[in-house]
């Protein structure tokens, strides 16, 4: 395979002072037909207006770098991948050096030598022990302007959805496949603002200390939550994004809406075209509902196509992160989904789209549970369940139940109860499954519309 067009997907948050000077050095790329996308994770700084007319794209993602590079990844069109921090200065040539080592060496990945932008002597000896770290050891950070082929990339699914070592964990996949490619001559300016704002000894103790924690296994949300703590910081603003750290994450469950594939149980009442433009419509409508909550990060969990041109733009025109779902049935999918967010966070709250009045308060309630509960169900009139939320997951929480039927709560009450995990039970509310849920549904927007008009 023959690489031709480089993308370059830059992660920021509030880096107003720093980004014009990142994104001017990379302007000869697009006269080169190559590709600038910012992944801005709610900058309230001038960081997106100094932006907009120097990047190709400039896109709002849920906070967090993996999440942010995800995003950006996406939506790219190069045959390659390269990730920059806000704060790294690349040579002009950069495209061009990246480009021939992965054609003539047939790579699919690799990496730069950096150079600290401090004149300090101290600073050439930590750049050359980072330069030989990672050429021994095949494993990079992000500040090395790691680049990867976008099919490869697609494949592992990309960055982990972790607050921190997100570098570090997709090296340890990719060379389990290839031996990256290290660029040396060439190298990248990193900004030496983090060792000089915190001071040389405390942030390689600190880092160094934080590898070897990850190496032993502590959960990446314990290491970012360490690495607050120590750098003591003032404001969330002065800290590097990816270690602004919420406690709570909602999963939104999401089919990919296409006729005869949702909402089957409405036709032949709807048919099948009538049936996929109402499920959007009930998407939609949720996500109106629960804007905004607070302090709450959002992922969207899609099956089976997570291309889907109604659910790319989903993720494109709202603060989250994008997922496949994983597993045979639904309780082994949502049984993936809690546990992946219970990696970084502290509560996981699940919710499908088929109930028009759930809202933010019931979302909020939820949450609030959890500080005294182990779960949290909210049930359904129809005998299943709108939301489930947990602090906690197990497998046998899932096992033999009759999804699709009325028994779904009762039998998922049972297995908590066996499993030994406290749950508490919010307000019941009613979802849309059958015709009749849907002409209730009907009548109900009627007799709003007519009320509104009086």
């Amino acid at each position: 395979m023959s690489y031709k067009k480089l993308s370059i997907v830059i992660p920021c948050l509030n880096e107003s002072a720093q980004i014009v000077k990142t994104l001017n050095k990379l302007q000869n790329l697009r006269q080169r037909g190559h590709e600038i996308i910012l992944s801005d994770g709610g900058s309230d700084d001038n960081t997106l207006h100094l932006a907009k007319n120097l990047v190709d794209t400039c896109i709002t993602s849920a906070l967090g770098r993996a999440r942010q590079m995800n995003q950006g990844a996406k939506i790219a069109s190069g045959d390659v991948l390269c990730f920059l921090h806000a704060d790294t200065i690349s040579p002009e040539s950069i495209d061009k050096k990246i480009l021939e080592i992965m054609n003539t060496e047939k790579s699919i990945w690799g990496f730069f030598n950096i150079k600290l932008s401090s004149k300090k002597w101290q600073f050439r000896f930590i750049e050359w022990f980072i330069n030989k770290r990672s050429c021994m050891s095949n494993v990079a950070t992000g500040d090395q302007g790691i680049f990867v082929c976008r099919r490869t990339f697609n494949q592992l699914s990309g960055f982990s959805d972790i607050p921190l070592m997100e570098d570090i964990e997709l090296s340890k996949r990719l060379r389990k496949i290839k031996i990256p490619s290290c660029i040396k001559i060439t190298r990248l300016t990193t900004s030496s603002r983090r060792w000089e704002k915190h001071g040389i000894t405390h942030t390689i103790l600190l880092m160094w200390q934080l590898r070897l924690r990850y190496f032993l296994g502590t959960p990446a949300k314990k290491l970012a939550d360490a690495y607050i703590i120590h750098n003591k910081p003032e404001s969330h603003k002065s800290v590097s994004h990816e270690t602004v750290i919420k406690n709570k994450q909602l999963v939104i469950f999401i089919k990919a809406p296409v006729p005869g594939q949702c909402k089957t149980r409405l036709i032949p009442y709807l048919s099948a075209e009538q049936a996929c433009e109402f499920y959007k419509e009930l998407v939609n409508t949720c996500f109106k509902n629960i804007s905004p909550l607070s302090n709450v990060d959002v992922a969207i969990y899609t099956t089976p196509d997570i291309n889907n041109n109604f659910i790319q733009a989903l993720a494109n025109t709202n603060p989250v992160s994008l997922h496949t779902q994983q597993g045979n049935d639904l309780g082994e999918r949502m049984h993936d989904a809690i546990h992946a967010s219970l990696q970084n966070y502290d509560k996981c709250v699940l919710i499908g789209t088929d109930c028009p009045v759930l809202d933010k308060t019931y979302i909020d309630n939820a949450f609030k549970a959890l500080n005294q509960h182990d779960m949290v169900l909210g049930p359904a009139k129809d005998g299943g369940y709108v939301l489930i939320g947990a602090t906690k997951i197990n497998t046998r929480l899932f096992n033999n139940i009759n999804w699709g039927t009325g028994l779904v709560l009762e039998q998922s009450l049972k297995n908590n109860k066996i499993a030994g995990y406290s749950t508490h039970l919010l307000n019941t509310l009613w979802d849309i499954d059958e015709p009749e849920d849907y002409i209730k549904y009907q009548n109900l927007l009627n007799t709003s519309k007519q009320s509104q008009e009086a």
